[in-house]
């Protein structure tokens, strides 16, 4: 018996736990309390709309460009809207990782397209934007569904 079959129970052993304990650590930072969204903002809709003719309020604008989203990370405070602006030549699709479910973020209603509230649920076309607020503190991350390729992160701090 050769000395790698020998480590091979080891080595699946320890990629098993380490494995276990990234998801428990991922987990354990989400915060489950229930917070109620404005009656402005209804839970389960984010908004998308024209750049040009857009005069609603946003916390934090990322933009998408063809070489991908700016910033890529940000932090944000429990309750504040996040603006994603489409300045590149294609459509894009803002969405909650994990690609292609879309299912990271916490809050589902029964009206949502795919896995979370927070997916634009169609194509953003060149200078149009989605807006979404994040209610849940935690740290998101998110994709384009149509470059899933095109990542960021989403970190939401509780205000105090």
């Amino acid at each position: 018996m050769s000395s790698l079959q020998k480590k091979a129970p080891l080595i699946v052993i320890v990629v098993l736990v380490v494995t276990l304990g990234a998801y428990a650590y991922s987990r354990s930072y989400v915060d489950d309390s229930r917070y109620v969204p404005t009656a402005s903002e209804p839970a389960g809709h984010g908004i998308v709309g024209n750049a040009k003719s857009d005069t609603d309020a946003y916390d934090v604008r990322i933009t998408y460009i063809n070489d991908g989203f700016g910033p890529a990370d940000i932090t944000i405070k429990q309750g504040e809207r996040v603006r994603f602006l489409n300045n590149s030549d294609v459509g894009i699709w803002p969405a909650s990782g994990v690609h292609p479910t879309h299912s990271l973020y916490p809050e589902k209603e029964p009206t949502d397209c795919l896995g979370s509230s927070f997916d634009s649920c169609q194509e953003v076309k060149p200078g149009e934007f989605f807006d979404f607020t994040f209610y849940y503190t935690g740290r998101w991350t998110f994709h384009d569904h149509v470059h899933a390729y095109h990542t960021g992160s989403i970190t939401v701090t509780q205000n105090l």
